[in-house]
């Protein structure tokens, strides 16, 4: 039984060093990740654009650097519409100056029978 466990322990340290070295290269990329973000977005800002930067074997980073989202075209906003809520429709009520009564709508006159 003590042999078996022997060689099960022997047959871990291989992983277990190759892991540590792993992590390693894994904390060292980690701390590239914002810098190469950074550079990236500065050659975009500089007139390269991600197709460009592909062609010559540069990859988008995986994290874009903290700041403003870009955008790639701009919207053109279309004026509201005019059944806005906002705006009152043309058939509102309006109250004749210096009355009491009720307000009716505007051109709605007695009919003369």
């Amino acid at each position: 039984m003590e042999a078996a466990l022997a060689a099960r322990a022997e047959a871990i340290k291989p992983l277990a060093e190759i892991q540590g070295q792993r992590a390693d290269l894994l904390a060292k990329l980690a701390a590239l990740d914002e810098p190469y973000g950074k550079a990236y977005a500065d050659a975009e800002a500089r007139g390269w654009n991600a197709e460009e930067l592909a062609e010559i074997g540069i990859e988008e980073p995986a994290k874009r650097p903290k700041g403003r989202p870009r955008s790639r075209r701009q919207v053109v906003k279309k004026p509201a519409a005019a059944s806005s809520p906002e705006a009152p429709s043309p058939a509102a009520a309006v109250p004749a100056q210096g009355s009491t009564a009720s307000a009716a709508p505007v051109g709605a006159g007695t009919q003369s029978s």
